[in-house]
C-alpha cells in the first residue's frame, strides 16, 4: 500500500500504540449488599489541570468517563445517602482504569433486580458477587497498576483475587493488562482468553485484547477480537476506534471509516480518532476535509502526542490548496 504524498508520517502515528487515544476510566458501583448502584452521581476531578465533570451510574451500577486527558484525578461519591466514597485515580501512564466501588450506607437501599437482558448483564451479576476478601484482593492489584504504575507486583494481588473468586471476569482483564505490561504477552492471551470463557457476554476481554494486539501489530487478530467486542458493546468509543485503526493499518480504509465515524460521533472529544479521519480523507483525495478532521485534532488535543506531525500536515495541506495547478 502506498500512501498518499506526506500522509506516511500521520498514518504510523495512528497505528502507533495506545499513547495516542485519549484515556478513560470505567467502573461499577454496588451496594454493601451487593446491589447494584443505580443513578448514583460519580464526579470526577483534576487539580492539576483544573478540570471536572460527573455521570450518573446505570441499572447496572456502571459508569463511564470517556475521552479524559492523561492526568490523575480525584473519583468521589458523595452526599447520597451513603458514606462519602473517595479516591485517586492516575491515568498518566496506563491511559484507562477500572473502578470496582463498594458502597457502605447509612440506610439500606431500596432492592432492585438486575434485568436480565442485555450483553453485560450476566457480567455485572458475576463481578458483583465477588466476595469482599477478593474484591479486597482486586482493588490492592488495580492501585498498584493505575495509580503507582507497578505492573509486576499488581500480578500477585489479580491472581490471589481469581483464586478466591473463579469467576472475576474484570480481575482476568487487568490480569491481562498487567501481563502485558510486565513483559509477558503470552501470559496476558491466556488471561483474558480465561475472562472470555468465564464471561463471554462480556466485552470489555474482548476489546482490551484488540488494543494489545494493535500494539503487537497484529491487525487481522486485533480487527477479529475487536468486531466481536463491538458486536457485544455497539457504543463502545475506544472499540470503534481500535477497530478502524486496526482496518486502516491493513490498507482497508473503506472498512475503518464507518468505525471511525462511530467513534467521534459517539464521543466528539475522542481527539486522535479525528486524526485516523484525516488520514482516511487523504485516501478519498478530500484535502478540505483532512484539513478540518486535523485541526479539530488540534483543538482538542493541544498538547497531544501527534501535536507535531499534524501540525506540518495542516501546514503542507493548505500550502498545496494555495498553489496553483
Amino acid at each position: 500500500m502506498r500512501p498518499l504524498r506526506g500522509s506516511l508520517l500521520l498514518a504510523l502515528l495512528v497505528s502507533a500504540s495506545t499513547l495516542a487515544w485519549a484515556g478513560f476510566i470505567r467502573g461499577q458501583v454496588r451496594y454493601q449488599n451487593g446491589e447494584p448502584a443505580d443513578h448514583v452521581i460519580v464526579r470526577l476531578r483534576s487539580d492539576a489541570i483544573a478540570f471536572q465533570t460527573e455521570t450518573s451510574t446505570d441499572v447496572q451500577g456502571k459508569f463511564n468517563f470517556d475521552a479524559l486527558p492523561l492526568t490523575a484525578f480525584y473519583l468521589t461519591i458523595e452526599g447520597q445517602g451513603f458514606r462519602p466514597y473517595s479516591t485517586r485515580v492516575d491515568i498518566s501512564m496506563s491511559k484507562m482504569a477500572y473502578e470496582m466501588i463498594t458502597l457502605r450506607l447509612d440506610k439500606p437501599p431500596q432492592v432492585k433486580a438486575v434485568p436480565p437482558e442485555g450483553p453485560n448483564s450476566s457480567v455485572s451479576a458475576k463481578d458483583a458477587a465477588a466476595p469482599d476478601n477478593a474484591q479486597q484482593e482486586y482493588t490492592k492489584g488495580q492501585k498498584l497498576l493505575m495509580q503507582d504504575h507497578q505492573p509486576h507486583d499488581s500480578i500477585t494481588h489479580l491472581q490471589r483475587a481469581i483464586e478466591l473468586y473463579p469467576s472475576y471476569s474484570s480481575a482476568y482483564v487487568l490480569l491481562g493488562m498487567a501481563l502485558f505490561q510486565d513483559g509477558k504477552p503470552q501470559d496476558a492471551h491466556a488471561a483474558l482468553d480465561k475472562a472470555m470463557a468465564v464471561d463471554p457476554k462480556s466485552a470489555a476481554p474482548y476489546i482490551m485484547l484488540g488494543m494489545l494486539q494493535n500494539q503487537e501489530r497484529d491487525f487481522p487478530g486485533a480487527e477479529k477480537s475487536l468486531t466481536h467486542g463491538v458486536e457485544l458493546d455497539p457504543n463502545a468509543p475506544e472499540a470503534r476506534y481500535e477497530l478502524a485503526k486496526a482496518c486502516f493499518a491493513q490498507g482497508k480504509w473503506q472498512d475503518a471509516e464507518p468505525h471511525a465515524q462511530k467513534a467521534v460521533a459517539i464521543m466528539p472529544a475522542m481527539a486522535p480518532a479525528h486524526v485516523l479521519l484525516g488520514n482516511i480523507a487523504l485516501k478519498k483525495k478530500d484535502g478540505a476535509g483532512a484539513i478540518r478532521e486535523f485541526k479539530e485534532y488540534l483543538k482538542l488535543d493541544p498538547q497531544g502526542p501527534m501535536v507535531p506531525g499534524v501540525t506540518q500536515m495542516v501546514q503542507k495541506l493548505e500550502q498545496a490548496a494555495q498553489t496553483p495547478q
